[in-house]
């Protein structure tokens, strides 16, 4: 179950966003962990943090976008820049997260990142 922040609605808009790694001051983070986006303070998007569960050792964010259905007003619109969090479940803190690149979201992208 995510954290309540990270609660977000199903939308038929969708983009993928693969990160290499995730890291919290140079460590990896944890199986429990999460990895959240946001446009703003809406969080769009939001995937726990175990690699086992991804199809290799790469997990993807999916982030969703605004398709004038309900639940999901105010998210991802083509050109906005989604930002990051990551929540630490061990210590249970967020931090605000920095990907490799500030990509810009467009329906059914799939983006390679590091944060």
């Amino acid at each position: 179950v995510p954290p309540e922040e990270f609660e977000y609605n199903q939308s038929t808009m969708q983009a993928f966003y693969f990160f290499d790694s995730v890291t919290i001051d140079g460590d990896n983070v944890d199986a429990d962990d999460w990895v959240g986006a946001f446009n703003g303070n809406i969080c769009v998007g939001a995937r726990q943090w175990d690699t086992s569960l991804c199809g290799g050792e790469h997990c993807e964010v999916p982030i969703m976008g605004d398709d004038n259905g309900p639940g999901t007003e105010g998210y991802m619109l083509s050109g906005d820049i989604p930002t990051f969090k990551i929540y630490d479940a061990s210590s249970n803190i967020f931090y605000d997260a920095s990907p490799s690149l500030n990509v810009p979201w467009a329906n059914i992208v799939i983006m390679p990142l590091i944060i």
